[in-house]
């Protein structure tokens, strides 16, 4: 990632500071960590990966090369600039990019489309809205096959932080984020931290619930 890159993410994370979760790229040791469990101990069978909140594919940069073929990469974000960057970056590569709410993406793909095993999120979904939250946890678990297993990053700290210094309306959305997140703890394979990050980060890999629709968040 270069100065020019972190220019514009800077750019988009003043302007969209409710779907971009921070002002500067992640750091190559987070990236390298979202990265690392999606092809550990694969088999010879191809991959259906999916990247959520690509920005401006810091992680993409370290999925693509390790490829194989048969394998399928698709790519779902919101925003157009980043989307823009990244077609420019990765056009004709094996990726696929798709600009839209990962919420729409279902419908989009088809009910009939294979589901993938594994999904790499970068959504700021401290920002978002609690029910939000939920809807994005509950997509996530339609589109895993029932072995896959998700990886997302959240900012250590911050969202007990928040729990404590906002009151109202904004205390009561991230003490109810804070509750959902307690209720995928059965989901969790593992979790590392990334004290390098600015700011410090936490990576979670979680897997699907067996009944997806009866899970309680």
């Amino acid at each position: 990632m270069n100065f020019s890159d972190g220019l514009k993410f800077l750019q988009e994370g003043i302007r969209e500071n409710t779907t971009v979760g921070a002002i500067w790229p992640s750091s190559p040791a987070l990236c390298a960590r979202m990265a690392e469990p999606v092809f550990r101990d694969r088999s010879d069978a191809p991959l259906r990966i999916l990247e959520v909140g690509a920005g401006l594919g810091p992680v993409s940069e370290i999925l693509l090369p390790q490829l194989r073929a048969g394998d399928a990469y698709d790519i779902v974000e919101l925003n157009p600039n980043f989307c823009a960057h990244l077609r420019a970056r990765f056009g004709g590569s094996a990726v696929e990019i798709h600009e839209l709410s990962i919420l729409d993406w279902p419908t989009q793909r088809g009910a009939h489309a294979a589901p993938y095993d594994r999904i790499v999120s970068g959504l700021p979904l401290a920002n978002f809205p609690a029910d939000l939250v939920e809807q994005v946890y509950r997509t996530f678990f339609r589109l895993l096959e029932p072995d896959g297993f998700f990886v997302m990053f959240e900012y250590l700290v911050i969202r007990q932080a928040l729990a404590t210094v906002t009151v109202g309306a904004e205390r009561r959305r991230v003490r109810r984020i804070l509750e959902i997140e307690e209720h995928l703890r059965p989901l969790q394979r593992e979790q590392i931290d990334i004290l390098t990050n600015v700011p410090p980060a936490r990576v979670r890999v979680r897997g699907r619930p067996a009944e997806p629709g009866d899970f309680v968040l």
